[in-house]
């Protein structure tokens, strides 16, 4: 007898299943052994005596109805599902009959895999692998898929895959079964040497000179153990540790082990858009470009309607807020200056502008004829300021440059109104010289906006057409007396902003001037409007967009449900080398979100190639960076919510009856 206490102990195992009519059928009943390390134990029996049973449950893959399993004396039925995965990660190797080596996957992959789910880091994971494989004669082979292989070498590969964590116990199924008998006779060499250095080994056969080769003998019938040599003892065995046998490993981080887990998910992405399975990949990738495609379509004739809207808005003065001296009374009336409007431009984060005016009311004269016209000034000289951009466009002429200012130039440009009013139709006012009170100015340009008006309110009409419009300087100087400006008009970014860019300017003026004797006026109405309108548009096509993004998610976790259906043995495969169920879920919701990203790119590159399409039905159509970040988001997002399922239902799996399937 061995003092040494055993590597595994079975007490009184049994295992029973449901038959297909309900009937209990029973695989093992009253099973107690004992194994010590470094045995080479042979099971044998006719089929369906339980040896395959038996060694389901000595490898953790499957769980006894009856007794107690003890694996250096730890009590195995009492480990969480994480606890038989890492039992079987690190303390065991499977060698099966039909190999059960990923198709997608080469030989030096195949093989690396337990030691990707140990947390070795990727480098030593590989030299490993490859050292394993050279060590079986396949050095040439490492980077041949299972289809290139022989029977003989995808054995090998699988003794080598069973070897990568250490290996203390090797559990082999009909390890020869598939293989001729030179093949046959190399494996069986190689797992007898395997005892020789340390491993256990526990070999299931029914045949009976393969058994009579291994040191110890037990025959399995009808569920029961009928003989047992006994145990013959190999002193020198292999130790369970966290390193693989005479090297210590280094381990991966967490951020390392994500990484790992992205990279084996695109991986498998990557085989299934090569693959066999190709055509139902790019179904799911197809799915969601079109979902993506209609959000950001939809989104983007939204943004386009709103910045069409907001334009015309602000041709209407819905993107300007004006400050003026407040004459009511109350407290004193503050007297604008040109710094006011330099402090508002340069601390204030949404205004792109503020231009200074001067505005009086005055009459023009041009020979015999007279007519009242608002004269206005504007500053076009302030650091981040000026009338370029927002200057009014004219039918005839020139408008007013910052070079008429700095000459203090007695030009004008004068209203559609004034010049029909003191103009003859065939005369052109370009050029002629008019009196704006008791001083001449030459015309050098005609406002534009006559059309733009037409079916404007009179009032409005008159207001917009008997504009006249001179330099700054020129105004303040001879029609001012001074340069403050009796107004400031303040351009903003965003016209939505209007109430915190109000707040803001009164808190700047009022810390300038130490009162509140001023006045803003800003079109708060209308301006609320365009944001009720865009929260609608948003809401309405983005809704209609997001039914499509909802249809291609559900097809992306049909999709992925029948790839867990097609993959259930591949899933059995990365259990028995001691995948974790949050390992499974977490390739399958990786490979999820990697299809719905590559369709949300491909839906976000399509709406924009399409766009010029959609443009010719007269709708207008705007990107903005939120667009591009909501489209990815979506895509990412509805990979993650609908690869949950599929995930879950693929970690659920029972290891054993996911080997036992086909594919």
């Amino acid at each position: 007898m061995n003092a040494e206490p055993p590597l595994i102990e079975l007490e009184g195992i049994g295992r029973r299943y449901r038959g297909k009519r309900g009937a209990p059928v029973i695989a093992l009943r009253d099973v107690s052994l004992r194994l010590h390390a470094g045995e080479f134990v042979c099971i044998t029996g006719p089929s369906g005596s339980g040896k395959t049973t038996l060694m389901n449950i000595l490898g953790c893959l499957d769980q006894p109805n009856a007794g107690i399993y003890r694996f250096l004396g730890r009590e195995v039925q009492q480990l969480s599902p994480d606890g038989l995965a890492w039992l079987r990660r690190k303390a065991f190797g499977f060698v099966f009959q039909n190999y059960n080596l990923l198709g997608s996957a080469t030989a030096r992959e195949n093989v690396e895999m337990p030691g990707s789910y140990a947390g070795l880091a990727l480098a030593p994971r590989r030299n490993r692998a490859l050292k394993l494989l050279s060590g079986l004669g396949l050095a040439k082979r490492t980077g041949h898929r299972p289809a290139a292989l022989s029977g003989g070498e995808q054995q090998r590969v699988s003794i080598a895959r069973a070897l990568m964590n250490g290996g203390r116990v090797i559990l082999a199924d009909e390890p020869t079964g598939a293989l001729d008998s030179v093949n046959g006779e190399q494996v069986l060499g190689l797992l007898e040497e395997l005892a020789t250095r340390g491993h256990t080994i526990v070999l299931v056969t029914h045949n009976p000179e393969i058994a009579a080769r291994a040191g110890r003998r037990i025959e399995l019938r009808d569920g029961q153990v009928i003989v047992d040599t006994g145990p013959s003892i190999n002193q020198r065995s292999i130790p369970l540790t966290d390193e693989t046998p005479g090297e210590r490993q280094p381990v991966m981080g967490i951020a390392t082990r994500l990484l790992q887990a992205l990279r084996s998910g695109l991986t498998s992405l990557r085989a299934n858009l090569l693959g066999t399975r190709k055509m139902r990949a790019m179904l799911s990738v197809f799915s969601i470009l079109l979902g993506v495609w209609a959000v950001v379509t939809m989104l983007s004739i939204a943004e386009g309607v709103f910045r069409d809207t907001l334009e015309q808005v602000g041709r209407l003065g819905a993107d300007r807020i004006e400050v003026s001296p407040d004459w009511s009374e109350g407290e004193p009336a503050i007297a604008l200056t040109i710094e006011d409007a330099q402090a508002i431009a340069q601390s204030i984060g949404n205004v792109r502008r503020v231009v200074p005016s001067l505005t009086q009311r005055l009459t023009i004269r041009y020979r015999s004829e007279n007519l009242d016209s608002n004269v206005e000034s504007y500053a076009a000289f302030i650091p981040g300021s000026g009338i370029d951009g927002d200057a009014p466009a004219v039918e005839r002429g020139l408008f007013l440059s910052p070079r008429n200012n700095e000459t203090r130039a007695q030009d004008a440009v004068i209203g559609w109104g004034v010049a029909d009013n003191l103009f003859a139709a065939d005369d052109d006012p370009l050029g002629t010289h008019v009196m704006i009170g008791d001083w001449p100015f030459r015309v050098v340009g005609v406002l534009a906006g006559r059309a733009a008006f037409a079916d404007a309110p009179e009032w409005l009409t008159d207001h917009e057409g008997r504009r006249t419009i001179i330099p700054y300087d020129t105004g303040a100087a001879l029609l001012h007396g001074n340069r403050n400006p009796s107004s400031l008009n303040v351009f903003m970014q965003d016209p939505l902003q209007v109430n915190a860019t109000d707040r803001a300017i009164r808190e700047l003026l009022i810390g300038r001037h130490g009162n509140e004797g001023f006045r803003i006026a800003f079109m708060g109405a209308r301006i609320e409007q365009v944001g009720e309108m865009r929260t609608m548009l948003w809401l309405g096509l983005g809704s209609i967009g997001g039914i499509a993004l909802l249809a291609g998610g559900m097809g992306v976790m049909a999709i992925m449900l029948m790839a867990v259906t097609e993959r259930t043995r591949e899933i059995g495969i990365r259990m028995a080398v001691g995948a974790r169920r949050r390992d499974i879920t977490q390739q399958f919701v990786i490979e999820a979100i990697a299809l719905a990203s590559l369709g949300g790119l491909l839906g976000l590159c399509a709406s924009m190639a399409t766009s010029p399409l959609v443009q010719s039905f007269e709708l207008p159509v705007a990107f903005s960076p939120w667009i591009v970040i909501a489209a990815l988001v979506c895509a990412v997002g509805t990979g993650l919510v609908f690869g949950i399922v599929p995930a879950r239902r693929a970690a659920r799996l029972d290891p054993v009856t996911a080997l036992a399937t086909r594919g």
